[in-house]
């Protein structure tokens, strides 16, 4: 479980504020969402992201501005994975561009700065393929360009159900391998960067795995 994870599930409640913030698909903190597993288990095992359940509540949200109106928003759940849906242009469902969900497979603490900057530099996480989990990944950003690149920085705001905010700094990259016709799985690797109450800086970097879902394959509750 990733230190972000840690801080979120401290405390959790069913019982939806009054007056949440709703974003895309009127999503909010303490709601849920329901994701239609079919086409998963009818692919079998050419997944290696698991999906632990059908059903999820959010346990936090997160926010990345992207610039010219094009905006990142996160859902924690009270596990270890997250819906992500991107838009341009607002909130309505005409402004979705694209929604993935995943799965936190793997996290490790770094406790020096040196690590830290070795973790996220583009030998690391830049590279055009990469192997991981036995399986050859194909840099989804910039794929034409067959050199090293630097990761993504990416500053996401996050809020609990414990109003605690917060800014969680992203330095990404995302990969993809193809399934079949039409299907793809992600890898999507981050280093993540806190502070905590001293003030002192918090670095872990987290794989992972993620897949596209279709608007007919999600419903949100509440």
């Amino acid at each position: 479980m990733t230190t972000l994870f840690r801080r979120l599930s401290r405390i959790f409640s069913h019982n939806p504020r009054s007056g949440a913030d709703k974003g895309p698909l009127g999503l909010h903190l303490n709601a849920g969402f329901e994701i239609d597993t079919v086409d998963f288990r009818l692919v079998g095992d050419k997944y290696l992201i698991e999906l632990p359940s059908e059903n999820y509540a959010i346990a936090a949200t997160g926010v990345i501005d992207l610039g010219a109106g094009c905006q990142i928003f996160r859902y924690y759940t009270t596990g270890d994975e997250f819906l992500q849906i991107n838009t341009t242009g607002g909130t309505h469902d005409s402004c979705i561009e694209d929604i993935k969900f995943f799965v936190y497979a793997e996290s490790a603490g770094l406790s020096t700065r040196e690590a830290w900057h070795d973790a996220i530099n583009a030998n690391k996480t830049g590279r055009p393929y990469l192997m991981w989990g036995g399986k050859e990944w194909q840099r989804a950003f910039n794929p034409l360009e067959n050199h090293n690149i630097e990761p993504i920085y990416v500053p996401e705001n996050i809020e609990n159900c414990g109003h605690e905010k917060w800014t969680l700094n992203n330095f990404c990259m995302l990969y993809q391998r193809n399934i079949d016709e039409g299907s793809f799985e992600y890898l999507l690797i981050a280093g993540e960067e806190t502070f905590n109450e001293k003030q002192e800086p918090v670095w872990l970097i987290s794989w992972s795995l993620g897949v596209d879902i279709s608007r007919s394959g999600l419903q949100v509750i509440g």
